[in-house]
């Protein structure tokens, strides 16, 4: 039973990832079709600024929907953002581009583009609350590694379609209406889900809050004075998950056509080996973290990128033939060791009364700062400074940031390997 709960938790962020790998190999179609004409760099811009702009709306998102389970039920907020998230998407797949009809082309997709972040805002946070709180604890680590790795999973679910699509009908094709056929997917994939997902329980945590009477009344301000402490540890340990995790998803695989010198396709296959790492390794490692004390693998993970990065960015820009593909690979095992246990680490931080809105909050506010925004932000200083390390210094920096907050977890409980709330007035 808790298989089928597993994948009806997990397909929303399948669908979403999805999105977002479509969105990122096809951002230099979408960039040059709904802005105003420029060159190569400017429509990467224009389409990475666009992918920036559903960020920025994600805190509101995880605000709203973050609020709403905690007074209403986790299971009636992962309805509603996987039901916006289709529409949203869907919806981008049947716009007129600019040519057709101006700027108003570039509102519309602006505004699709401010549904999925608002509907993305509560999903993943949700639904990973949802899942910490209804797995067992000795087999927490795992299955909340297993909602990750689906974002993984959607992800190269988008990356395959657009790349099969693109080799079937042609690239011309593909600039003039293959680009669509992806994203008109999320309709029947939306539907999928909805149907998946109405016949969950909600989680035991609000079941007995509800049946106590204890449901917050005001969950902002009671999270404003209950929840400051992990709100922090968190942010701190997200910044370096994001980054790691964005730059891998999103940022890399233009980067290895704009900066290194490969072709589409080479880019796609370096990209496609990495993201079948993560598939394996994050729910591996989230296996191995129900066992062991969880700080041990993050603290390793970001330890390896901090020494790492720069040598491994230089590395892939050496020009040896497989130098991107070993570091691409790489870089994913260092990731996917990180990312495969966050997600059980960092949600039981939180009071049960806030702990959706506290943690939609914590978990989009480090989005925008260093995942959503981070391609645009190194695409830029790359055109600036000439230099193609950025990349390399921007994740350690946050590895820095992830190492402080790591630092100042509270001691896991031998017995169920835990991270509680209640101990952290006495490890901060």
């Amino acid at each position: 039973m808790f298989s089928k709960n597993i994948l009806a938790i997990s397909i929303g962020n399948i669908i979403e990832w999805f999105e977002y790998g479509v969105y990122s190999y096809t951002v230099g179609i979408i960039g040059s079709l709904f802005f105003h004409e420029g060159d190569e760099t400017a429509a990467l811009l224009y389409g990475f600024a666009a992918l920036a702009i559903s960020f920025l709306v994600r805190p509101i998102g995880g605000w709203i929907f973050g609020s709403l389970g905690d007074k209403l039920g986790r299971k009636k907020v992962i309805l509603i953002t996987i039901l916006m998230m289709a529409i949203s998407t869907g919806l981008i797949g049947v716009l007129p581009t600019f040519e057709s009809i101006g700027i108003l082309a570039t509102i519309l997709l602006i505004v699709c583009r401010i549904g999925q972040g608002l509907s993305a805002g509560g999903e993943y946070s949700s639904s990973s609350v949802y899942m910490n709180e209804y797995a067992d604890k000795g087999r927490r680590g795992f299955f909340a590694s297993i909602l990750e790795s689906g974002t993984v999973v959607g992800y190269l679910f988008g990356i395959l379609a657009v790349s099969c699509l693109t080799l079937m009908i042609g690239e011309d094709r593909m600039v003039a209406w293959g680009w669509r056929i992806p994203f008109l997917i999320s309709f029947p994939l939306g539907l999928i889900a909805i149907y998946m997902r109405n016949n969950l329980v909600d989680s035991p945590t609000y079941i007995q809050l509800k049946e106590e009477n204890n449901l917050p009344e005001k969950p902002s301000l009671e999270m404003i004075s209950t929840a400051k402490k992990p709100m922090v540890i968190s942010f701190l340990i997200l910044s370096f998950a994001m980054a790691v995790y964005y730059i891998s998803m999103t940022f890399i695989p233009s980067y290895l056509q704009t900066q290194v010198g490969l072709s589409g396709p080479q880019s796609s296959m370096v990209s496609i080996a990495g993201m079948i790492l993560f598939i394996i390794v994050i729910p591996t490692v989230g296996f191995l973290n129900d066992r062991f004390d969880r700080r041990i693998f993050l603290t390793v993970s970001a330890s390896i990128a901090l020494i790492t990065a720069l040598p491994l960015f230089i590395f892939m820009n050496s020009g040896g033939k497989f130098a991107p593909l070993i570091s691409f690979v790489f870089l994913s095992i260092v990731a996917s060791t990180f990312l495969g246990t966050h997600p059980s680490t960092l949600p039981l931080l939180f009071p049960g009364r806030v702990r959706n809105i506290s943690y939609g909050i914590t978990y989009n506010v480090s989005s925008i700062i260093f995942g959503g925004s981070a391609a645009y932000i190194i695409t830029l200083l790359e055109s600036l400074t000439g230099s193609n390390l950025i990349p390399a210094y921007f994740l350690m920096s946050t590895a820095v940031l992830g190492l402080i907050g790591i630092s100042l977890l509270p001691k896991m409980e031998k017995e169920n390997r835990e991270v509680n709330y209640q101990n952290i007035d006495k490890s901060v």
